[in-house]
């Protein structure tokens, strides 16, 4: 394999440079008098104008979840946001939603994580298994099936192609990329057959009215792009680090009395962004405000900083804020393991906006990682 053979490259190069050759004393190591200074540290970021070809452009877009809008929210008032996103062409958009390889592990260890796998896994695993059932394939199989799927998939493809790849991403714990495949197809064609029993049918059909950004937004905005899929990338592998620190976390948050600071007028427009969204007017203004600079300090002053700026039984504050920066690093590096298939191209990430000021300050130290400002796509 390439890879087996370039470490064996490697460690003979490595022998080769520890070991002299026996028949001559190794000469000591000599430094020029020009490199003899203190070093400066190494920044990724120092190899932005190194990279050969076009940096990779990355907008992050902050949201509010939209599960947490009034009753009556109608997604239509977010098409002036969609003109805007689709103006941006992205080649790749990312969803704050766990894979099917992330459920698949939360599952295998759910003596771990209990509840983690059945609050943000429990409708992919319903999905997965209703596919399963017709297609007589695993999450694992699945998610091979799918990969070898889009690797040769036509230029034309039929709505029985559509069908069963939208059967496939379902059973490999993929239900938004489902979507795509499934709204891509002429209403006509959304029925039965090719992998896709009526119960699935209705499972999927069901995800036009929930309220949810990675469906409401992502999917749609990808289907109206014509890509192919999205791609998952939150990680809830860190939800155990709290496991013993919870009672003492909640000591803090009385300490510092939340409900006064939810109850401040000044913290409105962030915490209740859900409720600012009547009319397409406002939606645009509200994402816009989301993804200001002046409310990613804003979201970290209000629910970060009050958690390691003050003394808290075991340091249960920083606990918290340790598993939330594992839960946003572990995100960053599923969003760029999916970079690779958009080098030099335009990527989307689509995230709760508490998010959004840490993924932008990661994202940032990306070698050929170029920052997309979103007020400027969102004017």
């Amino acid at each position: 394999m390439r890879i087996t053979s370039t470490l064996a490259a490697a460690a003979i190069l490595i022998a080769a440079c520890a070991s002299p050759p026996k028949e001559s004393a190794a000469a000591p190591l000599q430094i020029d008098a020009a490199y003899a200074g203190p070093a400066a540290a190494f920044d990724p970021r120092d190899l932005k104008a190194r990279i050969y070809g076009k940096p990779t452009e990355v907008l992050v877009l902050g949201t509010m979840h939209l599960s947490e809008t009034p009753e009556g929210f109608d997604a239509a008032v977010l098409d002036p946001l969609l003109d805007r996103l689709a103006a941006f062409k992205p080649d790749l958009i990312a969803i704050e939603n766990l894979s099917g390889e992330s459920v698949h592990g939360l599952k295998a260890y759910e003596e771990i994580y209990p509840e983690s796998v059945n609050y943000y896994g429990a409708r992919i695993l319903r999905g997965a298994a209703m596919a399963e059932a017709e297609l007589k394939l695993t999450l694992p199989e699945a998610e091979a099936e799918v990969r070898r799927t889009l690797g040769d998939w036509p230029e034309t493809p039929t709505a029985a192609d559509r069908r069963r790849l939208a059967a496939l991403f379902t059973a490999s714990g993929d239900p938004h990329s489902a979507l795509v495949q499934w709204w891509r197809l002429p209403e006509e064609e959304r029925v039965a057959g090719d992998g896709i029993s009526a119960e699935l049918v209705a499972f999927l059909n069901q995800y036009e009215t929930r309220k949810n950004e990675s469906h409401q937004i992502a999917s749609r905005l990808a289907v109206r792009l014509g890509l192919e899929r999205v791609y998952p990338a939150d990680d809830h592998h860190a939800d155990d680090m709290m496991a013993d620190a919870w009672e003492d976390f909640d000591v803090l948050m009385e300490d510092i009395d939340l409900q006064s600071i939810l109850d401040d007028p000044a913290n409105a427009p962030l915490i209740k962004a859900g409720e600012r969204l009547s009319t397409p007017e406002e939606a645009l203004e509200t994402y816009r405000y989301l993804n200001s600079p002046e409310a990613g300090i804003a979201d970290v002053e209000l629910q970060w900083t009050v958690m390691i700026d003050r003394p808290s039984q075991n340091l249960a504050g920083r606990k918290r804020v340790m598993s939330w920066e594992t839960r946003n690093l572990r995100q960053i590096a599923h969003i760029r393991e999916a970079m690779e298939h958009a080098p030099g191209g335009r990527v989307l990430v689509i995230v709760g906006s508490a998010h959004k000021p840490w993924f932008d300050a990661y994202l940032d130290m990306m070698v050929d990682v170029e920052l997309v400002d979103a007020l400027k796509v969102l004017e």
